[in-house]
């Protein structure tokens, strides 16, 4: 509607002057529309794709502009649709905005995106990528839904179609069971393993145990693995036989408990607790942490 106004009328809006504030609102908020986030505005009658810097007419409408990306970027009508606000009449403003609240309180369809003609190796790249911003800086699978990610990585690759949560959690155990198994060889080179038991709680007061292996590998380094982190109960006592907890952990990477040369303690309690059944069952000798120890001391 405000398309059709004579000059002076549009520049009364534009100012919000009158009585026709309320109308300024959307006549602004339609040049808002966000097609425009690729397109530049040139002048009152031009524009420029912020893709391929080509210039385009302009009288007040998005068509043209929309039917650009389509035809020279691939950018499917998928994603245009949720960019298409200029059709929407006057009388609906107050409807568009709450229902543009409400949709970015929702997650955009996993097929907002579709992959036409993004070559084989830069696919698997982004994808590669992805996967790893998610169990770096522990992310939730989730993420891949979220609107704002999704835009971004349709603005950077068009033609990139987003993975499901359950595609990415498949491709996390892949890559787990991957590392695992170069970890099993890389301990099976050990000649000796200091094997650490660590009990800690978490932030939401949950109590974890970690068994960690430490040795000297074959270039003269040494080594911490993280073998396993799994949850306890809170009084550790409760745990039962510490030694077949170990000893599962160990036959998970291939070891056996001949590969032990001692198991270290967290405190002195856990030492006292476990130190007579490890040496009877399994051979293993027992030792305190000194930096634990050296810490009651002082």
């Amino acid at each position: 509607a405000a398309a059709n106004l004579g000059p002076s009328s549009r520049r009364k809006r534009e100012k919000g002057g009158g009585q026709e504030g309320t109308s300024t609102a959307l006549y602004v908020d339609r040049r808002k529309s966000k097609v425009w986030n690729y397109y530049t505005k040139l002048g009152d009658a031009y524009v420029e794709c912020n893709v391929c810097k080509k210039q385009l007419s302009f009288h007040n409408s998005t068509t043209t502009m929309r039917e650009h990306l389509v035809r020279k970027h691939s950018i499917r009508d998928t994603l245009l649709s949720q960019l298409k606000d200029d059709q929407t009449s006057e009388s609906d403003y107050v409807a568009q905005e709450n229902a543009a609240k409400r949709s970015r309180q929702t997650t955009p369809e996993s097929s907002l995106y579709h992959a036409a003609s993004c070559s084989e190796p830069r696919t698997d790249v982004i994808l590669e990528l992805v996967l790893e911003m998610i169990f770096r800086d522990l992310h939730p699978l989730s993420v891949v839904k979220d609107k704002g990610f999704g835009l971004l990585i349709g603005y950077l690759e068009p033609n990139f179609t987003l993975p499901s949560p359950v595609q990415l959690s498949s491709m996390l155990w892949h890559r787990y069971n991957v590392v695992k198994q170069h970890l099993e060889r890389y301990l099976q080179t050990a000649q000796a393993i200091v094997v650490c038991v660590e009990f800690w709680v978490s932030q939401l007061n949950q109590t974890y145990l970690t068994v960690t292996a430490n040795f000297i590998d074959g270039e003269w380094r040494r080594a911490r693995c993280v073998m396993e982190t799994q949850q306890a109960h809170e009084d550790k006592a409760e745990e039962g036989d510490l030694g077949e907890k170990l000893s599962a952990v160990l036959s998970e990477f291939g070891l056996s408990s001949k590969s032990v040369f001692c198991v270290m303690h967290d405190s002195p309690q856990s030492t006292a607790a476990n130190s007579q059944q490890l040496k009877n069952a399994y051979g293993w000798s027992s030792l305190c942490c000194a930096a634990h120890t050296l810490h009651l001391c002082i």
